[in-house]
């Protein structure tokens, strides 16, 4: 991200703290919906074509009832008799056995479809799904707010809460074997989907704003979301992760020995910083077995060498020297991950301090699943702002870190700040491997020089069939840019990136929704056309 990037997302971001309350109209989500709300004669043709498309799916809808409520009731109901797409039965939840639809879901009364909800699923061209889901937004009176355009399927999201919600639509088989809905405190959907996961070989997500929330609905407790979260990852992942007995679930790996993790940590002088971060990991233990790697790049002040020999001489580190006056990043990770035998490598820069205990335990809950092959960390400038909350391919040009600039928040266009978020790619400040994922890729491309080699091995890592996944219960400040100035950058860097970011560049992001701008790091509605294929090319 440019420097000049950077600043305006920063403004964006106070704003967003500072400007009016989340529960406000906000003025772009209007002009979004003027453009992609149906009209009437939009709805009428839907409501013709219906009885001619190639897939007809039929549909059970079961509407959660709730005692004395029937003037949200019939807000439902309505809104089901409004739907351009006639092949549904609404059902009691009593008769949810009863049904024979090839597609099941769940409303609660007092939510509402979009008219065409139901025709968007129908002509959505995949009918071989095993669960659709859809964007939404809540209704308050005839205002629609707090619009969420959600990403693609992020299983591991999951396990922060039902990030689904809404508008979702199950394969009955898969419903069937999973042993149906079951009580879970308010968050059944919640743990059906959880239960389901293993059934969900297809998932498509429409991006489209297909459902309306009730404003005053009662959102599902912590410690229900919890308790189905720590339900899933006992019986799934076994006994050595624990999740959090209180607050939002927070997921850790604590086997019995403990795992072995190496921190690699690339520097030269600007000894200050160094010593922060090391004085932080003793703030803030985890129960992972750590070691710290520095290699050192051609230290010369005094004062860096004093630091480094106390290091070695206390046995906190294993100093490595890397005697290039040419700083390749690539290469000084490669050379630091060599100098070990840890079972996990965690690629840290020295301009760092920890937030948080057991950050390590947090990012290992998931570079120990054999599904996942990169992890990073919520990262936070100084000023308590996000730097990096993962990164999406083609945002600001190349590829971005979410969210940069904005402060935490319970709602943005693309969710809350607390979620676990499966993503495309994380930033190298704070990146988790496995040491057999990571020699299985290849280690890092030394062909990079400064930057672009981070993103490039997770998308390798996605190639072959893994996932990245970035969690917020491990939080680092990071003083970005302190110990080199990115105008740096070496052209070549940046010809090397858009040749291996170009897929994506052109496709687009799975776990972004194609309904936000690209521009900005702090996520916005897309209200014109994006071509960052073409401006990434500006840039070599």
């Amino acid at each position: 991200m440019t420097r000049r990037a950077l600043e305006s997302a920063r403004r964006l971001g106070r704003s967003m703290r500072e400007g009016p309350p989340p529960d406000a109209e906000p003025a772009s989500y209007r002009s979004w919906l003027a453009q992609h709300a149906p009209r009437a004669v939009e709805l009428k043709r839907q409501s013709a074509a219906s009885h001619t498309l190639s897939w007809q799916p039929a549909i059970d809808l079961v509407v959660l009832r709730h005692p004395e409520d029937e003037d949200a009731l019939a807000a439902t109901t309505a809104s089901l008799r409004a739907q351009t797409y006639p092949r549904f039965h609404v059902l009691e939840r009593s008769a949810v056995g009863q049904g024979r639809g090839e597609l099941l879901g769940f409303i609660e009364s007092g939510d509402r479809l979009a008219p065409h909800a139901l025709f968007a699923i129908a002509t959505c061209g995949v009918p071989d799904a095993d669960l659709y889901y859809s964007d939404e937004d809540v209704l308050e009176g005839a205002r629609r707010v707090r619009p969420v355009f959600k990403p693609g399927w992020s299983a591991e999201a999951l396990l922060s809460r039902d990030y689904v919600g809404g508008l979702a639509l199950m394969r009955r088989h898969a419903f069937d074997r999973v042993g149906g809905l079951r009580p879970a405190h308010g968050v059944e959907q919640h743990d059906l989907l959880l239960r389901a996961l293993p059934e969900l070989r297809k998932v498509t997500h429409l991006a489209d704003v297909l459902f309306h929330r009730r404003a005053d609905a009662t959102p599902p407790t912590r410690e229900a979301r919890r308790r189905v979260i720590a339900d899933h990852v006992r019986r799934a992942w076994g006994p050595d992760y624990r999740v959090s007995s209180a607050g939002e679930p927070e997921i850790f790996y604590e086997p019995a020995r403990p795992a072995r993790v190496a921190l690699i940590m690339p520097m030269r002088d600007k000894v200050e910083l160094s010593r922060a971060f090391v004085e932080s990991l003793a703030r803030h233990p985890s129960r992972a077995a750590a070691e710290l790697i520095v290699v050192d790049n051609c230290s010369t002040e005094p004062a860096t060498h004093a630091f480094l020999e106390e290091l070695a001489a206390s046995g906190r580190a294993k100093i490595v020297r890397y005697a290039k006056e040419r700083f390749n990043w690539s290469e000084a990770n490669n050379l630091g991950a060599a100098q070990t035998t840890a079972e996990y490598l965690l690629f840290v820069n020295n301009d760092m301090e920890v937030l948080t205990d057991g950050w390590l335990d947090a990012m290992l809950a998931f570079a120990s699943r054999p599904e996942i092959a990169v992890v990073g960390a919520q990262l936070f400038f100084p000023d308590g702002t996000l730097q990096h909350y993962g990164v999406v391919m083609g945002m600001t040009g190349y590829a971005g870190h979410l969210l940069a600039g904005a402060g935490p928040a319970p709602w943005t266009f693309c969710g809350p700040t607390d979620m676990i978020r499966n993503c495309t790619a994380v930033t190298g400040a704070c990146m988790m491997m496995r040491r057999a994922i990571f020699d299985e890729l290849g280690g890092f491309d030394e062909r990079f020089i400064l930057c672009g080699s981070d993103v490039e091995i997770c998308l390798r890592a996605l190639e072959a069939g893994y996932r990245t996944v970035v969690t917020p219960h491990a939080r680092l400040t990071h003083f970005e840019s302190k110990t080199r100035d990115p105008r740096d950058i070496p052209r070549s860097d940046f010809e090397r990136s858009f040749e291996a970011y170009e897929p994506w560049l052109r496709d687009g992001d799975p776990y972004y929704s194609p309904q936000l701008s690209l521009k900005t790091p702090v996520p916005q509605p897309r209200l014109e056309p994006e071509d960052m294929l073409n401006y990434a090319r500006g840039f070599i």
